[in-house]
């Protein structure tokens, strides 16, 4: 009893003597709390301002926030003297943190690509990517997965690592897509004049842009036709409301319509497949039929 009670006051005057640094550290602790808020949260509206993405202005910010934090906890150890324990303790965390690395090693992958990719910023929200034969438009992008949504309405959740490792396509990073297509006239068709024709028009619709300049050259001459492609650009950020759509498709779709109007208004002949038979047995009759009655 006589041991306990001595025990129990040593322990009291220790406790005693000890308060004033545990209060001191607290307050330290608590100072560089508050700085680590107030300077994240500042730090989080001016990154705002600047349309960065989410994931670029989470990640910063939280590093930011982290890192202050850390340094009040260092501080708050040493004025109580424990400085030697935190040692120990961060030891044991990087054993900890190199075991769960090999046995997460996707995730981290993962999670180290979306910092990659939110500093180097190859595409922002609303952007139509390519990567691996996927395509869609951009919807968001956490640190572990981008989350687009293609044409058909399906929602595609990619490893950010897929997006580091492979060649990454973004249709929409200025706002200019060419469009093109081919179509046949007859051999003996005056080109000059199906040229100008199409170009006469190209120039009167206000989706197709002036600079780079439309194209109309000849790209084949084939068995019965003359292969021809007509190239152009739009800018998908300024077409109109009827325009609207995936990737200016819209747009392609009339211009084609158009151009077949044009073509058959102005008598110029797009044939058909010719096939020709041959009967090589000259003794044997060919029989026709005719639907005339």
């Amino acid at each position: 009893m006589q041991n306990f009670r001595t025990e129990f006051i040593e322990f009291y005057q220790n406790l005693v003597s000890f308060l004033p640094s545990l209060s001191f550290a607290v307050l330290v602790f608590l100072i560089w709390v508050s700085i680590g808020y107030f300077v994240s949260r500042f730090l989080e509206r001016r990154i705002r301002k600047r349309k960065y993405e989410p994931i670029f202005r989470i990640f910063l910010v939280n590093v930011l926030r982290w890192t202050l934090y850390l340094v009040g906890t260092l501080f708050a150890l040493d004025i109580m003297g424990l400085s030697g324990v935190l040692g120990g303790v961060i030891a044991g965390a990087s054993i900890t943190a190199i075991v769960l690395g090999f046995a997460f090693k996707d995730i981290v992958e993962n999670f180290l690509a979306g910092i990659l990719l939110a500093f180097s910023s190859p595409f922002k929200t609303g952007d139509t990517i390519e990567v691996d034969r996927f395509r869609g438009r951009v919807r968001g992008m956490q640190m572990r997965t981008t989350h687009i949504r293609n044409i058909e309405g399906r929602d595609i959740y990619i490893p950010n690592s897929m997006l580091m490792k492979n060649p990454l396509i973004n249709y929409t990073k200025d706002g200019l897509q060419r469009h093109s297509f081919t179509f046949g006239v007859d051999t003996p068709t005056n080109i000059h004049r199906v040229r100008e024709i199409i170009l006469e028009y190209l120039k009167t619709d206000k989706a197709v842009l002036k600079n780079p300049e439309p194209m109309v050259s000849i790209v084949e001459l084939a068995e019965y036709t003359v292969d021809m492609r007509v190239a152009f650009w739009v800018n998908i950020f300024r077409t109109t409301a009827a325009d609207k759509g995936e990737l200016g498709e819209p747009v392609l779709s009339r211009v084609i319509g158009e151009v077949k109007e044009l073509l058959l208004k102005n008598e110029i002949n797009m044939p058909s497949q010719i096939i020709e038979l041959k009967g090589y047995d000259r003794e044997s009759p060919v029989y026709l039929k005719s639907d005339e009655r």
